[in-house]
C-alpha cells in the first residue's frame, strides 16, 4: 500500500464522488419507495371505495406524496389502476401456487412401513387431481381473506371494458395476460393429472386452465360482492366453494 499523502484537492474529489454515489443510491431507493407507496395507497382506496371515483388527489393524500411526485411515476390514474390490477393478480396466483406440492408430507412411509435405518423414506406423490383440489381450496381461502381485491379485479374489468383506456395501457395489460396464460399456474397440476389417470388424459391443458380460472373467479367474485348475493355466514360461503370445487373436479375426471 502506498504511503503517499493525498493532496487536499484529491481527498475532496474522492469524498465528493462518494457523496454523489451515496446520494444517487438514496434517491433511487426513495424513488422506488414513493412508487410502492403510491401503489399501496391506490390499492387500499380501490378496495375500500367505488373504484372509478378514486382520484389522483385521493391517492396522493393517502400516500402523503405530492402530485408532482405522482406524475414522476404515473401519467394518469388509469396507469396506476392497471399497475394495481396486475399486482393483485400476481399476488393471488403466487398464493395459489404456493399451495401446490407434488408430494404428500415428506417423510411419510408408504403403506405404514418404517424406512430402513440410514435410508431416506420415499415421498408419497399426490395425484394431479389432489394437487388441483389443494390449489382451488387455497384460492377460496385467499378470496375470503381478500374480498376487496376480488371486487376490484372484477370492477376493473367491467370499467375498462365499458371505457377503454389509451391503447398503450391496453396493449401492455394484454401482453401481461398472454404471458400468464402461456405459463398458467394450474398447468402443472393438470398435466400431472392427465399422466397419472386422475384427470381425463386428453385435456387441452391451456384451455382447461382458462376454464377453471374463469369458473373460480366468477364464483369467488360473486361471493365477494356486498348485498343479497353474499351468503349469510363464512361457513355458508365455504360450503358453496367446496361444492363448486367438487363440481369442477368431477367435470375433469375420467368417465
Amino acid at each position: 500500500m502506498s504511503d503517499r499523502k493525498r493532496e487536499p484537492a484529491e481527498a475532496a474529489a474522492e469524498n465528493a464522488s462518494l457523496d454523489a454515489h451515496e446520494n444517487g443510491t438514496w434517491h433511487r431507493q426513495r424513488k422506488a419507495q414513493n412508487r410502492e407507496e403510491l401503489i399501496e395507497a391506490a390499492r387500499a382506496l380501490f378496495t375500500e371505495q367505488d373504484f372509478p371515483r378514486v382520484a389522483i388527489k385521493d391517492v396522493c393524500e393517502r400516500a402523503g406524496i405530492s402530485r408532482v411526485t405522482f406524475y414522476k411515476h404515473f401519467q394518469s390514474i388509469d396507469e396506476l389502476a392497471f399497475e394495481v390490477q396486475m399486482r393483485a393478480l400476481e399476488q393471488m396466483e403466487e398464493w395459489i401456487s404456493a399451495a401446490d406440492s407434488p408430494n404428500e408430507d415428506e417423510g411419510t412411509p408408504r403403506e405404514g412401513r418404517l424406512p430402513e435405518e440410514g435410508t431416506v423414506p420415499e415421498p408419497v406423490l399426490r395425484s394431479g387431481a389432489a394437487r388441483l383440489r389443494r390449489m382451488l381450496e387455497a384460492w377460496s381461502v385467499y378470496a375470503a381473506s381478500h374480498q376487496g381485491d376480488m371486487r376490484f379485479i372484477l370492477l376493473f374489468d367491467l370499467h375498462y371494458d365499458a371505457y377503454p383506456p389509451e391503447p398503450a395501457l391496453t396493449e401492455r395489460y394484454d401482453a401481461h395476460i398472454r404471458s400468464k396464460k402461456e405459463q398458467h399456474f394450474l398447468i402443472g397440476a393438470l398435466q400431472a393429472g392427465t399422466r397419472d389417470g386422475s384427470l381425463q388424459p386428453d385435456l387441452n391443458l391451456r384451455e382447461t386452465g382458462e376454464f377453471v380460472f374463469t369458473a373460480m373467479m366468477g364464483l369467488l367474485q360473486t361471493l365477494s360482492l356486498p348485498g343479497g348475493k353474499r351468503p349469510e355466514s363464512s361457513e355458508a360461503t365455504e360450503r358453496i366453494a367446496r361444492r363448486f370445487i367438487d363440481m369442477i373436479l368431477r367435470s375433469l375426471r375420467p368417465e
